[in-house]
């Protein structure tokens, strides 16, 4: 398996905890709203283990709102602030690995 990937899917399925802890009664997030985060991770699940150059791409885009999402919880929620570093570091690795993925996905292509 390509390192990659292997950071894509971890820091997917990290950044996919980071949501499920906001369902801790101690966190004071609103559980509807954790919920539609944590949809909005399980949609791409198919294409991310099978290694999908199109679910690749469009990830990186889908982890802006997480990005934004740790950011402001690091800033302005002093409750919050290790789930916010949690969510920004775990956003960047997968849009950062997910692009180079995808990137190497599409030179795999070309070759065959």
């Amino acid at each position: 398996m390509h390192p990659l990937k292997v950071i894509s899917l971890l820091s997917w399925i990290s950044l996919l905890a980071f949501q499920l802890s906001l369902f801790w009664p101690a966190s004071g997030f609103n559980r509807y709203l954790a919920s539609c985060l944590v949809i909005l991770l399980l949609i791409p699940s198919r294409g991310l283990l099978r290694s999908k150059a199109y679910t690749y791409k469009w990830i990186g885009f889908l982890t802006m709102v997480y990005f934004c999402l740790g950011i402001s919880e690091l800033m302005f929620n002093p409750d919050l602030r290790i789930y916010g570093f949690g969510t920004t570091v775990a956003s960047m690795l997968l849009f950062i690995a997910s692009i180079y993925y995808a990137r190497y996905l599409k030179l795999q292509a070309r070759e065959t």
